[in-house]
């Protein structure tokens, strides 16, 4: 088979400009689809001829019933670092690599929640309601610097660890649980808990792990229960990790200061999501890796992957 054959299913109607030239001058051609394909939209283009490569762009469904079609494919390549609409185990039952370019918008995920973090622990969002509302705060406010609170996080991994190095210097502490493990803290200024003890002592709780079944519902009543009085709560990594409406009680009863939220359990967010109607909440629109520099490494950094499974150079899968 000579380059010229080989195709790439982007699972989006774009891709960023250096990626597409990258991936053409290396003799592979990019079919792409609809900004939100179904199961059904990508078996429809899987059946109109050889898939060698998924782009994977956003979280569409990669089942096995699409993997086992794409009888071709070789790599599964997600333009950022979930793969939890991924069916790993299909793929690995068929051969198929699974890789992810989380290092390359890492940076942007974190600098997103540490401006959550800013913007919450200096309680910009509910000052800024109570002046459209005709207050004027001045003499009685008092606020909280950052530097001595305890910001806790979930997940030090590529995006934590830059989390975690950005808060020590501003001044915070940093510690970090693993639910039923230990974190790997190693060479950065972290200190790992238990998670019991992670809920009591931190003041701040981001997110920043994968979904899974042993994560899925991780921040619940209960945890949320166990948490201190005031907490704030930044979620930029996936939606299954909350519960959603038990944050929402906490922050109109108070047990909760503030929440701020990239990604939900449903994507575009639900009109009914309680989240909306809290009070003292950032929401954005599962935006954190979407910068123009941080879209364009990615991009490269996913078309090499493709380049290094289709053209026989050696490759890393993530899973």
């Amino acid at each position: 088979m000579s380059q010229e054959e080989y195709r790439v299913l982007v699972t989006s109607n774009a891709l960023a400009k250096p990626a597409c030239e990258r991936l053409e001058l290396a003799g592979i051609s990019l079919d792409f689809t609809n900004a939100a394909p179904d199961e059904q939209a990508l078996l429809e283009a899987v059946s109109k001829g050889p898939i060698h490569a998924i782009l994977l762009r956003g979280n569409p469904p990669i089942t096995r019933r699409l993997i086992e079609a794409a009888t071709s494919l070789k790599i599964i390549a997600k333009h950022g670092a979930g793969v939890d609409s991924v069916d790993l185990q299909a793929a690995r039952d068929a051969g198929v690599a699974v890789t992810t370019a989380g290092e390359a918008g890492a940076g942007a995920v974190a600098e997103l929640a540490l401006s959550m973090i800013m913007a919450l622990g200096r309680d910009l969002p509910r000052l800024t309601d109570r002046m459209r509302s005709g207050h004027w705060d001045r003499g009685g406010y008092q606020g909280r610097e950052l530097a001595s609170r305890t910001l806790g996080i979930i997940g030090v991994g590529l995006i934590g660890g830059r989390l975690a190095t950005m808060a020590h210097a501003l001044g915070m502490k940093v510690i970090a649980a693993r639910p039923g493990g230990t974190p790997r803290t190693e060479g950065l200024p972290v200190t790992a808990v238990a998670f019991e003890e992670f809920l009591q002592t931190a003041d701040i709780v981001s997110l920043h792990c994968p979904a899974t079944p042993e994560t899925s519902g991780l921040i619940d009543a209960t945890a949320i229960g166990r948490m201190k009085a005031g907490a704030l709560l930044i979620n930029t990594a996936r939606g299954a990790l909350v519960d959603e409406a038990a944050v929402a009680a906490a922050l109109h009863s108070g047990k909760l200061a503030g929440a701020a939220f990239d990604a939900f359990s449903e994507e575009p967010i639900n009109p009914e999501n309680p989240l909306l109607k809290a009070p003292n909440v950032i929401l954005t629109p599962h935006i954190a890796s979407q910068t123009v520099a941080a879209v364009e490494r990615t991009g490269l950094q996913t078309a090499d992957n493709i380049i290094a499974a289709l053209l026989g150079t050696e490759t890393d899968p993530a899973f």
